[in-house]
């Protein structure tokens, strides 16, 4: 029944505490919950910037890998017949 008394005084403290003082409390809140929200939309903007530029790179190197692919099958592809047109020639 103490815990109950508590909580009914909590309540009362509320109610009575000036509205002004609570309109501060709710104005500070408001101001630190936008300033958060600032932040992270500044955050999600950068990550987003990041995520881009990692894909362009990654889509970069992806090319010049198919490239170096393509040469090095064509070297070899030159090679293996020079091999073959060798031992005919034996």
């Amino acid at each position: 029944m103490v815990a109950t008394e508590k909580s009914v005084g909590l309540k009362q403290d509320v109610v009575q505490e000036e509205p002004t003082i609570v309109l501060q409390n709710l104005i500070r809140a408001e101001a630190t919950l936008m300033e958060e929200k600032k932040k992270l939309v500044t955050l999600r903007e950068k990550l987003n910037l990041k995520v881009k530029r990692e894909i362009k790179s990654k889509k970069s190197n992806i090319q010049k890998l198919r490239a170096e692919i393509s040469d090095l099958k064509f070297d070899c592809d030159k090679l293996s017949k020079s091999l073959v047109a060798g031992d005919s020639s034996k």
